[in-house]
């Protein structure tokens, strides 16, 4: 069951065990069917994303293709019902040495009512693939089946697509590893967050990697790959999603349907539960070690900052359990990385019963794209501890650049302060505004004839973002 709990991590590790596990992998052969009585075997992490078990088994097979193809690995078969058998299983495929795992394909629920498991991966000839189920939501025994099919060309395996790099506010490019087979080219469907597949825009590479230009600015935005091997052409692999350059103001709860919109990073991961959100049930949280200085990093998505604009941005932190301690440090950065990255603040330390907002400013330097990081320093910890992060805020006031740059446009708001009527003079038609409080929240206000009634705003500092045709500007404005 794909629930987000909060789990000290486990990773992909050597196996030096003799019985279920890696090196006594039962092999199995396409078509058939096969039943896992129980769980006695090793558990050494999970590919499909989810943390451990509080007690991990785990029960290893394997299968080794004699041709280039395809197999499918799926529980979702009607005996298993959750009476007899299980009916939420989670599965992990894996290949490598037993003493060097990688994760090459998973699957923890087929949908969000359908707990039961089932991926479709390519496989080369001769390869040894290990199909691994391990008991995190579920101790009953159940069945699966293994399927191979040998097909003419071979789709881009789900986990070699990389992460999206070259991102500004319109544009991306997509990066995976060469199919198996080495097709002549490659396809990229690509459309607004959710699209449809087959209402997309669709662009052939013979590269293994495209770049996607004139996207909607600052949006989320999905797309999938397939090989195209000139005769035929693979099956569609995803959809994966592109996070574009955002502008100020921004707020993300992590709460459905984004989630993560965007943010992530190493040893930082989603978890569920009302009691430990700060609002809403979902948070990100990092753990300390009893061995080891923390070093984990929780990335933004990229932000488009104005040489100039002063960036403001609050979130919240609590450690779990209470009685724990921790330390974040902030930073800033034109890539996803500390290096060359500037410390925004003081070191947080994590402490206490309740949840603490956290604020932090900076200046950018140029124009640019821009990473937010929460990075997870602590000490060695007595005990470990889990340092929760939710609700995170952001908002910009434009500098004397950004001024210059829109220095042909006339735009005012008045009278500043107002306790009634925001009125806004612009020599460019308005065809919105929204007001956001300091800490980023959305205020519903609505424009007509270029006015803006603010007599239900509580009083106090608000930014109002107009869009005209040009773009978006930010003023200031105080509510009497």
């Amino acid at each position: 069951m794909k629930k987000l709990l909060l789990m000290l991590a486990f990773g992909i590790g050597s196996l030096g065990y003799a019985q279920a596990n890696c090196a006594g992998a039962l092999a199995i052969a396409s078509g058939s069917t096969t039943t896992v009585a129980s769980y006695t075997g090793t558990f050494v992490g999970t590919c499909a994303g989810t943390g451990q078990a509080t007690t991990p088994f785990a029960m290893w097979y394997k299968y080794t293709p004699t041709a280039n193809g395809e197999i499918t690995v799926s529980s979702n078969l009607i005996q298993n019902d959750g009476v007899l058998k299980s009916n939420d299983t989670r599965l992990s495929i894996i290949t490598g040495l037993c003493t060097a795992l990688t994760c090459y394909g998973g699957n923890d629920d087929v949908s969000g009512t359908n707990y039961l498991s089932s991926t479709t991966v390519p496989v080369s000839a001769g390869t040894t693939y290990y199909i691994v189920w391990d008991n995190r939501w579920s101790a009953l025994g159940f069945d699966f089946t293994l399927n191979f099919v040998a097909v003419p060309c071979i789709r881009p395996n789900e986990f070699s697509i990389t992460t999206p790099t070259n991102i500004t506010a319109t544009s991306a490019t997509v990066g995976w590893t060469a199919a198996i087979g080495t097709p002549a080219s490659y396809d990229v469907q690509h459309g607004p967050s959710g699209f449809t597949l087959g209402t997309g825009t669709t662009q052939n590479t013979t590269t293994i990697s495209a770049p996607l230009a004139g996207l909607p600015a600052g949006g989320n935005h999905s797309y999938y790959v397939r090989s195209n091997c000139g005769a035929t052409q693979s099956a569609w692999t995803g959809p994966f999603s592109i996070f574009l350059a955002k502008s100020a103001p921004h707020s993300n709860s992590f709460e459905q349907p984004d989630l993560a919109n965007g943010f992530g990073g190493t040893g930082w991961s989603l978890s569920e539960g009302a009691a430990n959100a700060q609002q809403g049930t979902i948070f990100y949280f990092s753990n300390t070690s009893t061995t080891a200085v923390s070093n984990s990093q929780l990335y933004s998505r990229a932000f488009n900052f104005s040489a100039g604009e002063t960036v403001s941005f609050n979130f919240w932190t609590k450690p779990v359990p209470t009685t724990g301690t921790g330390t974040i440090k902030v930073y800033y950065n034109t890539t996803k990385s500390l290096t060359g990255a500037t410390a925004v603040g003081a070191v947080i330390n994590v402490a206490g019963l309740a949840y603490v907002q956290q604020t932090r400013s900076f200046t950018a330097p140029a124009a640019g794209v821009y990473y937010l990081i929460f990075s997870n320093e602590s000490p060695i910890a007595a005990a470990a501890t889990s340092l929760l992060l939710d609700n995170f805020n952001l908002s910009s006031v434009l500098g004397t650049s950004e001024e210059v740059k829109h220095s042909n446009i006339f735009l005012s708001v008045y009278p500043n302060p107002t306790n009634d009527i925001l009125n806004i003079k612009s020599d460019l038609k308005i065809k919105n505004v929204s007001i956001v409080d300091m800490s980023g929240r959305n205020m519903n206000v609505k424009l007509e004839d270029n006015k803006v009634d603010v007599r239900n705003l509580t009083p106090g500092a608000y930014m109002i973002n107009i869009e005209t045709k040009d773009g978006i500007s930010t003023e200031k404005f105080i509510k009497k």
